[in-house]
């Protein structure tokens, strides 16, 4: 089986302070072969959106956005964070505004990562699982 994945990253302090800095974005096909299955989840500070089963990481990340959008109250203050295909992705989140997005095969997987990922920026603060969501394989 394969599937394809991209976790963006958003150091704490820049996302504090409302920059955007995506780091590693290594181009990946926007849209897979037969069986595509792509979802993405989307956050802001106090929101959050996901998608799955979607046919394109396009249409996977639009849905993710809206849904984070309505949820935050206003458009366009809300950023992906994860696009998958056909695995598992989660959302932790901290106290202070630090988050980490894990993606990986099974839901197990993308939590040890996605909290791995957010507790590497203060270590001393516990973070909690968001939201966690996969799509057919």
């Amino acid at each position: 089986m394969t599937f394809r994945m991209r976790v963006l990253r958003v150091p704490a302090p820049l996302a504090l302070a409302g920059a955007a800095i995506l780091a590693g974005m290594a181009a990946l096909p926007a849209q897979a072969g037969p069986g595509a299955s792509w979802g993405a989840i989307a956050s802001r500070q106090g929101a959050y959106g996901f998608s799955y089963n979607q046919p394109s990481r396009g249409e996977a990340e639009r849905a993710a956005l809206t849904q984070c959008n309505r949820v935050a109250g206003r458009t366009g203050h809300c950023e992906v964070r994860a696009y998958f295909d056909r695995s598992c992705a989660a959302l932790a989140t901290g106290n202070f505004g630090e988050w980490g997005a894990g993606v990986a095969p099974t839901e197990a997987g993308a939590i040890k990562t996605a909290v791995g990922s957010c507790e590497s920026y203060l270590p001393t603060e516990p973070c909690k699982v968001t939201v966690k969501v996969c799509s057919q394989g």
